[in-house]
């Protein structure tokens, strides 16, 4: 039996009325940086070519030939027989994290493949917004009386428009799967779904092992804490349920796919005489070889939506004093990037705000920004290299984070409508700061 008051809810209630938000929103900004974006919105031409290079070697071979690893190499028009690639196989990436474009790859031609593969990664955003967005409203809903859909439009269009998700729209890293199926997981477990939360969790750890990794850590040091210190219950917003059985879950699905990928990785490692993919300390930036590293601060740099380096990207420094155009363009590029880093930090300072303010957020916020702590401290030249994958996590503290600046800072205005007439052009400018430090973005990434 259908139930009615669920059904009307989904259609003609609340819901139906943010979705469409979501999409007017998603569809004008999606039309509007494949029109002006400088790269577009599609995958650009090297990650193209380095994902069809994966799946059409895999494809060729034999998807367990190398025990499920591939190659991660850009090159056109390459013999991709195993015989010449046998002491390049690339071992960072397994091929199970992968397994939608290799269906697709199976399914379709390679034109319709690159074009539904993009596509799959904007829809797995798009959804990823939705559902933080719905959390935005469950999470701040007793904070402000502001209606529903003004408050998960904001942090929609936060989460959506920002540099770090537009790099995911042109060159996709499987954290745009981690994310979306971590949230997933939560938001299964919330309505007490505990199956399909424990699903979740197990394919986001199937997508990224070094994210599970680090969240995998996180809840086991709370769960031993739980048994030592002397009011537990302190420890129990920090993990997924309020269950034990469950979490203990929630731990093993994760470990399972990392202990998974370790295993082939290592049988793979001891069967060929040369493998691909950068080693711990090259990762870290402490192999005596690391001219990538910039220390901390090049680990946060991606706090600005860019490098510093894009700015003087293509110019000739040695006419910058002749040239007033070049000065300028500087100028305004730095400015932008100053800009951008001063917006995160409030939207840090918010996120921390809505972790003390709502016991809810932590089980949310919190093992992901222990995770991204982690990943900026240990792995610095990784962050220093990579302002990709790795700082797509950060978007969800962003939108939550500047949402609940906005709403806690109007808060002592009692008419929504005053409240929404300051709140609205703040938006508008963070909207526009983000999209042009979006087109700053080079073909690199």
């Amino acid at each position: 039996m259908i139930n009615t008051n669920i059904f009307k809810e989904i259609i003609i209630g609340p819901f139906f009325l943010r979705l469409i938000a979501y999409l007017s929103i998603w569809f004008f900004y999606t039309f509007y940086m494949h029109a002006y974006a400088p790269l577009g919105i599609g995958w650009l031409d090297w990650h193209q070519q380095t994902i069809s290079n994966f799946v059409d070697f895999l494809e060729i071979n034999g998807l367990f030939s190398f025990n499920g690893f591939s190659i991660w190499s850009s090159c056109e028009e390459c013999d991709l027989d195993s015989n010449y690639w046998v002491e390049n196989i690339y071992i960072t990436r397994h091929s199970i994290s992968y397994f939608p474009y290799l269906i697709l790859n199976h399914l379709f031609n390679k034109e319709f493949f690159l074009i539904l593969a993009s596509m799959l990664d904007k829809f797995i955003i798009f959804i990823t917004g939705l559902i933080i967005s719905e959390l935005a409203v469950i999470l701040l809903r007793n904070s402000s009386s502001l209606p529903k859909i003004i408050i998960s439009g904001v942090c929609f269009s936060l989460f959506i428009i920002n540099p770090w998700t537009y790099k995911m729209f042109i060159a996709g890293w499987t954290e745009v799967y981690f994310l979306a199926f971590t949230l997933f997981g939560l938001f299964a477990f919330s309505f007490k779904y505990y199956r399909l939360g424990l699903v979740f969790f197990f394919c986001a750890g199937i997508f990224h092992y070094q994210w599970a990794t680090l969240i995998l850590f996180f809840y086991m040091v709370i769960l031993t804490s739980q048994l030592v210190v002397k009011d537990p219950l302190i420890l129990i917003n920090y993990l997924p349920t309020t269950d034990l059985r469950i979490n203990i879950k929630t731990a093993i699905s994760l470990f399972i796919p990392i202990f998974g990928y370790l295993l082939a990785r290592t049988y793979t490692e001891m069967s060929l005489s040369n493998t691909e993919g950068s080693r711990l300390l090259y990762r870290i930036g402490i192999s005596g070889d690391d001219i990538h590293n910039g220390g901390l601060l090049g680990s946060l740099q991606f706090l600005a939506g860019n490098r510093v380096s894009k700015c003087i990207e293509g110019m000739d420094l040695s006419m910058i004093s002749m040239q007033l155009d070049m000065k300028i363009a500087l100028f305004n590029c730095l400015l932008s990037l100053g800009t951008m880093l001063v917006i995160s930090i409030i939207a840090i300072i918010g996120a921390l705000k809505l972790i003390k303010l709502i016991d809810a957020s932590r089980k949310i916020l919190v093992p992901l920004l222990f995770a991204l702590i982690t990943m900026i401290c240990i792995f610095q030249q990784s962050l220093s290299v990579h302002l990709m994958g790795y700082s797509y996590i950060f978007s969800v503290f962003f939108a939550l984070g500047l949402t609940t600046m906005l709403l806690l800072s109007f808060d002592s205005i009692k008419s929504n409508i005053i409240k929404t007439c300051f709140i609205a052009p703040i938006v508008v400018g963070i909207l526009i700061t983000c999209i042009r430090v979006s087109f700053l973005t080079g073909a690199g990434v």
